[in-house]
């Protein structure tokens, strides 16, 4: 196999690695390619394209400052306009042939004399790269649990983020497994065109109005035509998120108050049902799990066809489902809305790097400089990494905080150049992360995604957005090693 030689290796063409791409080119950088495995740009917004999929984070706030979009349809972009919108960025910054599709990389190896990055994709090709960008999302491996009689059933089967599109699924008895982002999005999406719809649910979820609406004609004009209309706007959706939501992650704090209040008062007011209405009430600390937002969620299951079921799941025949009450519940698709491998980061890849470093062994311990940088890994920046994740706002300002630090470390560095965290710093600025995470609503009682069943939290960000831009904005270089 012809080997290559680039000075950036970007893996993933999501948003963080489409966004690295044009900071690349701004910064003179041409030498690099993105590696992706599917067929298309936009990641998440590629894999997740079921029924209903759209986007919790207002359309104005889910997009890069350097290119703002007063076009969108929605106050809440449904899925496939973002997915546009990440590929007219492309077109724009000229990016194609800067990407090469259908290429999933399957290892990564650091060649300390050379210091150079050896990575492999899955056919055998092999690239050398000086500096590595993993744009891999922490919610891209599907997880689907182990059910007994599984691969029994005689039906179709499929988990919400690899939608089979061929599967009709009219006069059909649908069973969603699973209640929580996804599910709220495509129940609702497929409840009328179904036979019967049953959704499994483990925990009730808090789930908050959405009020969604279409931009009108004269608004999107508005913010097409004045440009700095549209940047106040941006600015009023990253204030209320950055200073109201935010502080409904505080256990008991008068916002969060607020929002359990708003969230249990939306509940009573579209289901009358007591049985239900106790089915669906969430016993935890709002924000512990992920509040949800949707305007016809509640809706979808004052339908005769609707069904919620909260016994949980003895085995699977070849045409139903039997719950551990001895229920039968005829079946003939099942759609796994199960969620991902969150805490565990970028299965199926192997990475080697300098002195024993391997990511197998970084998984159990998942901490890195800024979410970013990790001991053991020169050159390397994992996009989007431990504890960026947010409860509140846009996963876009944490993107292009990361860039804007990384573009620096990249034009500072001479030609052969090595740098990687120092181990003390990586020590002291996860131990003040879990500190700070110690006073937030994820680390109360409930089990979530967001952390792991020992309460280590490796997913999420303690702070508002503009605190993480802020450390972000010039590189501490006393936190990090160089060498030739």
């Amino acid at each position: 196999m012809a080997e290559k030689l680039l000075d950036v290796a970007i893996v993933g063409a999501g948003l963080a690695g489409i966004g690295a791409a044009v900071k690349l080119r701004q910064a003179g950088f041409d030498n690099f390619k993105i590696f992706e495995k599917s067929a298309g740009v936009s990641g998440t917004w590629y894999d997740n394209d079921y029924p209903g999929a759209a986007c919790d984070v207002p359309s104005h706030l889910y997009c890069y400052s350097f290119a703002p979009n007063p076009n969108w349809s929605r106050v809440y972009s449904p899925q496939a306009e973002i997915r546009k919108y990440v590929e007219d960025v492309v077109t724009e910054h000229e990016l194609t042939p800067h990407i090469e599709f259908g290429t999933e990389i399957v290892s990564a190896e650091f060649d300390e004399p050379k210091a150079l990055w050896k990575i492999t994709d899955k056919k055998g090709q092999i690239i050398h790269a000086r500096f590595v960008m993993w744009s891999v999302s922490f919610l891209g491996t599907p997880h689907i649990p182990k059910i007994s009689g599984l691969d029994s059933f005689t039906g179709k089967v499929f988990h919400s983020a690899r939608w089979d599109h061929l599967v009709d699924l009219s006069d059909k008895n649908v069973v969603i497994i699973g209640s929580a982002a996804s599910a709220l999005q495509i129940g609702p999406a497929i409840a009328k065109k179904v036979k019967s719809l049953t959704m499994f649910q483990r925990t009730a979820n808090f789930v908050m109005p959405r009020d969604d609406r279409q931009y009108s004609s004269f608004e999107k004009s508005i913010f097409k035509k004045f440009p700095f209309i549209h940047r106040l706007f941006r600015g009023f959706l990253f204030t209320r998120h950055d200073k109201f939501f935010f502080h409904g992650m505080r256990p008991g704090s008068l916002v969060n108050k607020i929002m359990r209040s708003r969230s249990l008062s939306y509940l009573k007011r579209k289901i009358k049902d007591p049985v239900l209405h106790r089915k669906l009430t969430a016993d935890y600390e709002l924000g512990c799990k992920r509040i949800l937002i949707s305007d016809d969620y509640y809706d979808m299951f004052n339908m005769p066809n609707v069904d919620l079921q909260t016994a949980g799941i003895d085995h699977i025949g070849k045409g139903h489902i039997e719950t551990v009450t001895g229920e039968k519940i005829a079946a003939d698709v099942i759609v796994m809305a199960t969620g991902f491998t969150a805490t565990s980061f970028m299965p199926g890849i192997e990475i080697s790097g300098s002195n024993g470093a391997s990511l197998d062994k970084w998984r159990n311990d998942l901490r890195a400089l800024k979410g970013l940088m990790v001991t053991g890994f020169p050159n390397t920046f994992f996009m989007l990494g431990p504890n960026t994740g947010l409860g509140h706002s846009s996963m876009i300002l944490m993107i292009e905080s990361q860039l804007q630090y990384i573009m620096q470390v990249l034009t500072a560095l001479k030609p052969n150049e090595v740098i990687e965290p120092k181990i003390e710093a990586v020590e002291k600025y996860n131990k003040q992360l879990q500190v700070d995470l110690a006073n937030t609503v994820w680390a109360t009682s409930c089990q979530s995604w967001y952390k792991r069943e020992d309460g280590f939290i490796p997913t999420l960000w303690p702070h508002p957005t503009k605190t993480y831009d802020k450390i972000m904005r010039k590189v501490d270089w006393s936190e990090l090693k160089r060498s030739d």
